[in-house]
């Protein structure tokens, strides 16, 4: 390569804070975007390997970006590499073949079913917790009269709207129907679970400095 022809060419390199890999080779493109006017450095610059994961099943490791930044210089120390995205990224490898998609379909139906039950265990001690059916009971004996009993059609009837009630709150507390979002804002569910995501990668990262297993300049 003629290092002058390229000499006021500029990386742009945006590193995702965490990603996650099937292929145990890691390229520069499967963790970052990039960009640049040269295509044919911007084909050859994703291209470029990092690491190769020696585990067969799972693992994880954290890349600096000056490591990146280092591997482009190796390629062509005429560039000028700018960094627009995060300083590390936590790259998972995940082997991804059919057995390994079934173990986590059984998993996931494993998860679901605790999930539903431990709500519906919830929903029961609550209920307890508050005399939910006295409370009923009483809203019963207020608007008609009489007392009510658990033959009583209308007190049955106030049990089943209390129920359906709480399904459909359920739903439009979690933004969630039957087949898509009501609107396109996050959950609150999803924005635990993405304060959760950051705090754990922010927690390995720390851990892998302090313990020198990034991938770091030389």
């Amino acid at each position: 390569m003629n290092q002058t022809e390229h000499a006021e060419t500029t990386v742009y390199l945006s590193l995702d804070a965490s990603t996650m890999v099937a292929s145990k080779q890691v390229h520069i493109e499967d963790i970052a975007s990039v960009f640049c006017s040269q295509p044919d450095i911007m084909h050859d610059v994703k291209k470029i390997k990092l690491f190769t994961f020696r585990d067969n099943e799972q693992g994880q490791l954290v890349v600096n970006a000056l490591a990146i930044i280092g591997e482009i210089l190796k390629y062509d120390k005429s560039v000028t590499v700018q960094n627009i995205g995060s300083q590390e990224c936590v790259v998972y490898y995940r082997n991804l073949s059919d057995g390994h998609k079934r173990t986590g379909k059984i998993k996931a139906a494993f998860l679901m079913l605790l999930a539903f039950f431990g709500t519906a265990y919830s929903i029961m001690s609550y209920n307890g917790d508050v005399d939910a059916i006295d409370l009923l009971q009483d809203l019963y004996q207020m608007f008609t009269g009489t007392q009510a009993s658990a033959t009583t059609a209308g007190y049955r009837f106030g049990i089943l709207f209390y129920c359906v009630g709480l399904f459909f709150g359920m739903l439009l507390f979690f933004n969630h129907g039957l087949n898509h979002k009501k609107a396109d804002d996050p959950t609150p569910l999803q924005v635990q679970m993405r304060l959760y995501e950051r705090d754990v990668n922010d927690a390995i990262v720390v851990d892998s400095a302090r313990e020198g297993t990034s991938l770091d300049v030389d």
